[in-house]
């Protein structure tokens, strides 16, 4: 099952914390979206990056891929839930 959580830096693991950008204000600042699959991470989005570089082709370009997977996953359970394979 698909979840998405607001978190501040603290709340990620060690190894999250490591691969994290730390661009604008720095990364212990910022907040993240983690999205995940029942116990697997799919996405960790960010907001640490500078404010003129916050557009969708830019920075912003992983909330598509991150809808775009959320799209396939809700696919994917909801063929589980209808008993399709």
């Amino acid at each position: 099952m698909l979840k998405v959580n607001l978190l501040s830096f603290e709340d990620l693991t060690e190894e999250e914390k490591e691969i994290q950008p730390n661009n604008g204000w720095g990364k212990e600042y910022a907040n993240y979206i983690k999205i995940t699959d029942s116990e697997n991470t799919v996405m960790i989005l960010s907001d640490a990056f500078e404010p003129e570089d916050g557009t969708f082709t830019r920075d912003l370009c992983y909330v598509v891929d991150a809808i775009k997977e959320a799209y396939k996953i809700g696919l994917r359970d909801g063929k589980k839930l209808k008993g399709v394979n």
